[in-house]
């Protein structure tokens, strides 16, 4: 170890880094190789790690769980399976008070879960469920706080991608992670879809048209996305089936739904290859925030760190690494922020008293819920920028963000109390 003062300049460093506009994984991996340099005092230590690292990184199955379930959701979206879902949820739910606005948001939400990202549902499926609520009596502020609340959940949906991120970087399982945000993930539903009860089922309260004539073959996507999750979780759950597994039988599933689409050969090429593409800096993310870890615990910066958020007690140190989490949202998604973070705030949760599995679910919740909070808000902004109606005001959305902001902190403050929400699925499953 080198001491506490050399180990900050570290992470000083890395600060700077990315402060200058360096990428992500680019910075960590330099600062990385340059602490693992500074720990063991040879350039030869260094390349071992780098290349050790790299070498146990490809030999672990682990790793494809990402694309796999990248390529799972790619070919659930293009087969229109969300599109459909909303259509007959709608129709179904045209009875109920905010019957369409539910209907928009749950459609929202597994946007968001298909395309293992919340900003790509607020921005483009929006485009889909803005106008269907504007045409229901829906003001624009309301009808887009709820969208890109709705698109905040849908990351949460296990199989989650940012669980998988968050079990490789913090070296936990990602099967029980699925299956720990399983209770929060039906517990934030539930909350919200009560939220907008409350909110729009006011005069003006949107409505749909239950006549509208649902798409051929459209019960079928509906039945397609239930069995992928209960194939998934429930494979998982019962132990018949690996994270790797559960997600190639989840492409298998998928591929089956865009091909009775319409799908053909040079769509799942094109699709492979989109995947492929967007997955590579994912992976390079995480190999060198896994750089990164080593050189922190080499250098004694993770036990100092934790030694002073265990200092500070329970509270107050949870209290500091989600203001982190949330201070860090302002400037970067949520992948580079647990790549710069989990390693370090990982093993001080677990040295607080913090069960691994309910901290990893409690962060990727505060991760989510900050790309709503105002003034920087990148879900608002990004829903904003979808629809074409100059009529709605950024700070009318914000408003009307802030009532689902609040069920989420609610649900970060019972996890943090109750962290058996999280964990009694996976514990009792395996």
């Amino acid at each position: 170890m080198i001491g506490l003062g050399a180990a900050s300049l570290l992470i000083v460093g890395l600060v700077v880094l990315v402060a200058l506009g360096v990428q992500v994984a680019v910075a960590l991996g330099l600062v990385g190789l340059l602490g693992i340099w500074w720990g063991a005092g040879d350039w030869h230590a260094a390349s071992a790690a780098l290349a050790g690292a790299a070498y146990d990184g490809l030999r672990q199955p682990a790793y494809l769980v990402i694309p796999l379930l990248m390529l799972m959701g790619e070919f659930i979206a293009r087969s229109g399976a969300v599109s459909d879902l909303f259509r007959i949820l709608g129709r179904e739910w045209r009875g109920l008070p905010s019957g369409a606005t539910l209907a928009a948001m749950a459609g929202q939400g597994f946007y968001a879960f298909v395309s293992g990202a919340s900003a790509s549902s607020a921005a483009g499926f929006t485009r889909l469920t803005y106008p269907v609520l504007k045409r229901g009596g829906l003001d624009g502020g309301t009808a887009l706080g709820a969208l890109a609340a709705a698109a905040a959940f849908g990351a949460l949906i296990p199989p989650s991608v940012l669980l998988a991120a968050w079990g490789l970087i913090a070296h936990q399982p990602i099967g029980a992670l699925f299956l720990a945000a399983v209770v929060p993930a039906i517990l934030l539903g539930a909350f919200i879809a009560a939220m907008t009860v409350s909110v729009a089922a006011k005069p003006g309260g949107a409505t749909t048209d239950g006549a509208a004539p649902l798409p051929s073959h459209a019960m079928e996507s509906a039945m397609g996305i239930a069995v992928v999750l209960i194939v998934i979780l429930g494979g998982i759950g019962t132990r018949l089936l690996t994270p790797l597994e559960a997600a190639s039988v989840g492409i298998v599933i998928g591929l089956l739904m865009a091909l009775r689409k319409g799908m053909r050969l040079p769509a799942i090429v094109e699709a492979i290859l989109v995947v492929g593409r967007a997955s590579a800096p994912i992976l390079l993310l995480i190999f060198t925030a896994q750089l990164y870890a080593q050189a922190l615990t080499m250098t004694g910066a993770v036990a100092a760190i934790g030694d002073t958020l265990v200092g500070l007690g329970l509270g107050l140190g949870l209290a500091i690494m989600l203001t982190i989490w949330l201070f860090l949202s302002i400037m970067l998604d949520q992948l580079s922020i647990m790549a710069l973070t989990v390693a370090v705030f990982a093993p001080a949760a677990t040295r607080l008293g913090i069960d691994p599995l309910a901290f990893a679910v409690l962060g990727v919740i505060t991760l989510e819920a900050a790309q709503l909070i105002p003034p920087f808000g990148l879900l608002v902004f990004t829903a904003k920028a979808a629809v074409e109606d100059d009529g709605v005001a950024l700070p009318d959305i914000f408003r009307h963000v802030l009532p689902f902001l609040l069920v989420m902190l609610v649900l970060i403050l019972l996890l943090a109390a109750f962290p058996g929400i999280a964990t009694w699925l996976p514990h009792i499953a395996l």
